[in-house]
């Protein structure tokens, strides 16, 4: 019917992926019977035209002939997609009155014909074509026969004869829809296309076909249930892969087949049980993540529904390698495009973090990467909780250093600040804080653009409050305009971090040569494979970080030769507080020796800093101690932390410990005191201490004061930031009554007293009878029985 569509359209305007000349716009009036068609049911068929062509399609009315019904279609591209464009609606248009005939294929580029036998044309066509129009919506091509009415088709055919089907498109899309085709084809007559096809390789370096026999018992295990095994192999490698009857098809670039086949062969060498060794190193398509065993089944999930939902979630091929014996830990790969690797290592590590206790880095409901609460960004919470500010904090929530503020908007009797216990983010600290005033506080006018204020806004304010938290200033936008209140220095600190935030909208924030010198900026050198896990989904691991210390962190590039800077390094800067600073650049460390074993604790070993001023000691911790000293969810740690008023981090098997000497002193020697309790009674000549108070516990009355397995001393320390033990140990039938120590700041040694002695009282009540003198105990816990406290 549409003889002479061909010569009447340019064949060389097919879609090739090339500009193919200047944007420009062409108009074609339609009738309403037309414009019905080009529309198609919901639009589709508009919208497989656009697709297809590469340009955009828009049908309006045409005001001429408004009683005719007709419109105007406005097409939109380049020269090569408008031609592609109207050749397109021309065959659209042609099927509505019956079969399509094009003279000459060969003059199209954008043309596969695929020849199919006669009595499997309504089988390939579908119900009222539904086959084809998935095909075309699958790959984003264009099918229809030739001179076949597809209102129609023929009932009584030539089983000998054949119909042409026209795919038009990309190459790499075409080749998808004729394989799509042929499978479909193969699966109602058997060998039609494979019988005489065996293995074969295109030595081709550039989009070429290679072939692979599938052994039948391996056909199940290599499609997945409804081909998913086979869409991913597809997916990761980015080649297409078909399985036209037992015959696997590879279509795509040279290194694209040659990953498609390798990794087919490794899944089938998993159906059989044996074991797959991968030389990773080098490849471009892996990422490895070394996974202790007794996390393996934790990533794996049952029957290895874990690993297949991470595939699924982020079109990659993932196993576990087989490793030895003794071996601790075994290698995840993860095989795709760089993207999706990194997508998918977050998942697994969201995985990790979810147990409360590995490595103490992602704590439940802090970590961008999951644990047990909401999270933010598209999907849904992979963890177990509903609060998401439960468990927030870095100390339990984050209180540590003497004599600090509570940014959490809750008591804290650590004596120091709380950077993420309080309720929606430090929401509570800015809503009751109002503007300052005093004889140094100024307020300064900032002009600001509409989409600039926006971004310094963030999602609820939160970008805003984060640099007024850190900066020290008071921050309000008003139209057009930013208000800054405080002292000069908190003003320009304030105006500095505006500055930085606002043009990280723009692109990469660069700092001039010097910026070093910056006293509220620490720069940490992040290895580049390390930076997607850093950064964490949508950015969420450093936003967490800056909410849990208040500080602000950013990648940036310096503007310096490229001889000063290394190649293999990102660099993260880290404005706030020397002590919140640290805090952060110290998590990040954890983050990163958590990616990359070894990349910090190898290069540091341990150390103790002779200054009376603010410094890191590092201690070595060692194998048989590390869970101990962790504790679960990193409670252990953070109780050492809130009680000596040091910042510390185990980095690997590193415990740094920042703060001033006396801080460092007391972590170090609590640590010691820990460890000490692993294996035995402590001893502690507490006597000319400043930092501990004594409690003489009766010895019947110890096991009520510290509870199951020490739970009920665990809750007193977790609510008054302190740190506590029987000195000597429980089971010393010499002492009675026995010391109690309780180290921390003097606030918080007197609501763990007050606790303390309230338990021993209820006790009391409940009829506590002294063994010898079956009178009730009177005395010898008071607050004046303290080691110099």
């Amino acid at each position: 019917l549409v003889a002479g569509v061909a010569t009447r359209l340019m064949a060389s305007g097919a879609p090739s992926g090339e500009p193919g000349g200047d944007e420009g716009v062409e108009t074609r009036k339609v009738s309403k019977d037309e414009a019905a068609f080009i529309l198609g049911g919901g639009g589709k068929t508009k919208a497989k035209l656009c697709a297809v062509s590469g340009a955009q399609l828009d049908l309006t009315e045409d005001r001429s002939r408004m009683r005719e019904g007709a419109s105007v279609l406005t097409i939109r591209g380049t020269q090569r997609q408008r031609t592609c464009a109207r050749k397109y609606v021309e065959f659209v248009i042609a099927q509505r009155l019956g079969p399509v005939k094009i003279d000459n294929p060969s003059e199209h580029d954008d043309l596969t014909i695929l020849e199919v036998p006669a009595d499997t044309v309504s089988f390939i066509t579908g119900k009222q074509g539904s086959f084809l129009r998935v095909v075309e919506e699958e790959w984003s091509a264009l099918l229809f026969f030739l001179q076949v009415n597809p209102k129609n088709p023929p009932k009584d055919v030539d089983p000998k004869g054949k119909e042409r089907l026209a795919i038009f498109g990309l190459q790499r899309r075409r080749r998808g829809a004729e394989l799509k085709v042929m499978a479909a084809i193969e699966m109602k007559v058997p060998g039609y296309f494979t019988k005489t096809v065996g293995p074969s390789e295109s030595q081709a370096d550039g989009f070429a076909t290679d072939t692979i026999p599938i052994k039948e018992e391996d056909y199940s295990y290599a499609l997945g249930r409804s081909g998913s095994t086979r869409k991913k192999l597809a997916r990761a490698s980015n080649c297409i892969v078909e399985y036209v009857g037992r015959i696997a098809y590879f279509s795509g670039s040279r290194s694209e087949r040659t990953c498609a086949k390798e990794y087919l062969s490794w899944l089938l060498l998993q159906r059989i049980g044996e074991s797959v060794h991968v030389e990773h190193k080098g490849r471009q398509d892996c990422t490895m993540i070394m996974v202790p065993n007794n996390y393996v089944g934790l990533v794996a999930g049952h029957r290895g529904a874990g690993l297949r939902s991470i595939e699924e979630e982020t079109s990659t091929f993932c196993f576990i390698e087989a490793a030895a014996e003794e071996e601790e830990q075994k290698p995840l790969l993860i095989f795709g495009c760089a993207e999706d690797r990194r997508l998918a290592e977050a998942l697994v590590y969201e995985k990790l973090a979810s147990k409360s206790d590995f490595l103490g880095l992602y704590d439940n409901s802090s970590s961008g990467y999951g644990g047990g609460g909401k999270r933010g960004g598209k999907g849904k919470s992979k963890g177990k909780g509903k609060d998401k500010d439960k468990d927030r904090g870095y100390y339990d929530a984050g209180r540590y250093g003497a004599g600090g503020k509570d940014y959490g908007g809750g008591k804290d009797y650590g004596g120091g600040k709380d950077y993420g216990g309080g309720k929606d983010n430090n929401d509570d600290y800015w809503k009751g804080k109002g503007r300052p005033t005093g004889k140094d506080v100024v307020t300064d006018t900032v002009p600001i653009k509409d989409l600039d204020a926006a971004f310094l806004m963030g999602p609820g304010g939160k970008t805003k409050k984060k640099i007024a938290a850190v900066s020290g200033a008071y921050m309000e936008l008003k139209k057009n305009i930013i208000e800054i209140t405080g002292t000069k220095e908190e003003r320009d600190r304030a105006q500095k971090y505006v500055k930085l935030v606002i043009a990280q909208r723009t692109g990469p924030v660069r700092i001039e040569e010097g910026v070093d010198a910056d006293d509220d900026l620490s720069i940490v050198e992040v290895p580049t494979d390390a930076v997607s896990f850093v950064t964490g989904k949508q950015g969420s691991f450093l936003r967490q970080v800056e909410e849990e210390f208040g500080t602000l962190l950013f990648f940036i590039d310096f503007e310096r030769s490229s001889t000063a800077r290394r190649s293999a390094t990102e660099r993260l800067a880290v404005f706030g507080a020397m002590r919140e600073r640290r805090g952060a650049e110290l998590k990040v460390m954890a983050a990163i020796e958590m990616k990359m074993s070894g990349y910090f604790s190898k290069r540091d070993g341990i150390s103790q800093d002779p200054a009376e001023g603010f410094a890191t000691d590092r201690i070595a911790i060692e194998e048989d101690d590390y869970s101990y000293a962790l504790g679960k969810g990193g409670n252990t740690r953070k109780k050492i932390a809130r009680a000596s008023g040091c910042v510390i981090e185990y980095v690997g098997r590193l415990a740094y410990l920042s703060g001033t000497k006396k801080e460092r002193v007391r972590a170090r020697e609590y640590l010691q005191w820990l460890f000490q309790q692993r294996v035995g009674p402590v001893e502690v000549d507490y006597s000319n201490r400043e930092d501990v108070s004594v409690m003489q516990v009766p010895k019947d009355c110890v096991g009520w004061v510290t509870g199951h397995k020490g739970l009920s001393l665990r809750l007193v320390e977790e609510a008054t930031g302190t740190f506590c033990f029987i000195e000597g140990g429980r089971e010393d039938p010499q002492r009675d009554p026995k010391p109690l120590l309780v180290f921390g700041s003097p606030e918080a040694r007197r609501h763990a007293e007050e606790r303390l002695r309230q338990r021993i009282e209820k006790k009391q009540v409940e009829g506590w009878v002294d063994e010898e003198g079956g009178g009730s105990y009177s005395g010898g816990w008071g607050r004046g029985d303290r080691g110099g406290g």
